[in-house]
């Protein structure tokens, strides 16, 4: 994900409440998505893939932030996670990261405009940029889920 052709500060406080409102709805979007339906064959594989992608970018914006709140170095050592096969176990576990990282800079209000640290490859990267980046990814990923999952009932 390439983070440098994103602005590095939000244009206003309105624009700023209004990503975090997006990067706050994601899981909610997801669950209701994924809410009984039964993930089966190629269908359980692909939304599986998509959402462990997800993870994935979350526990890189896990360590950012941290980088970025404790003015600390980010970790460039890979961080291995193993995750489940079940796509609702990926789902939860994104839930549960994407929680912490919103409250993270949710309740710091604008004080997080001023965030940034030194990311291996991207160079200095702002808050700003690395939630703009993952809500993009959080579209994509559930365009994707959807149409997994209209493919599946045809």
């Amino acid at each position: 994900m390439t983070l440098s052709r994103y602005p590095a500060t939000p244009p206003s406080e309105v624009e700023w409440e209004e990503l975090l409102v997006r990067y706050e709805l994601t899981p909610r979007a997801l669950h209701a998505t994924l809410d009984d339906v039964a993930l089966e064959g190629d269908a359980r594989d692909r939304v599986g893939d998509l959402l462990r992608a997800l993870v994935a970018n979350e526990l890189q914006v896990t360590e950012l932030f941290a980088a970025m709140r404790d003015g600390l170095p980010v970790q460039v050592d890979p961080r291995i996670e193993v995750m489940s096969a079940e796509p609702r176990a990926a789902y939860e576990r994104f839930a549960a990261l994407r929680g912490r990282n919103f409250a993270a800079v949710q309740r710091r209000g604008l004080e997080v405009w001023g965030w940034s640290a030194e990311a291996p490859g991207q160079g200095t990267v702002t808050a700003h940029q690395l939630i703009l980046a993952s809500t993009a990814l959080d579209a994509e990923t559930l365009a994707g889920v959807r149409e997994a999952l209209r493919e599946a009932a045809v």
